[in-house]
């Protein structure tokens, strides 16, 4: 399932909006995508201080609480992990 992706970030004060067409196996992976898409720009630009200020998926529905919630889930401890 293709669809598109438009993202408005705050980049330590400048703003940056981009555009994409991406695609998922379905709706629910729209957040995850575009998640891994925001990391990729921060990896582009030096991981500086970003907020997400909207992302929207074919220009009427906006997914930005559900990307924020991925940005902002801890990260597990590392004692439960079994090598």
């Amino acid at each position: 399932m293709e669809f598109n992706l438009e993202v408005h970030l705050n980049i330590e004060g400048t703003g940056l909006a981009v555009r994409g067409r991406f695609s998922a196996r379905n709706k629910k992976e729209f957040a995850n995508v575009a998640h891994k898409y925001i990391q990729s720009i921060k990896h582009e630009t030096g991981y500086r201080r970003t907020f997400i200020e909207m992302v929207m998926v074919d220009g009427t529905e906006d997914i930005t609480d559900e990307v924020r919630k991925i940005e902002n889930k801890p990260i597990p401890p590392m004692d439960d992990i079994f090598w």
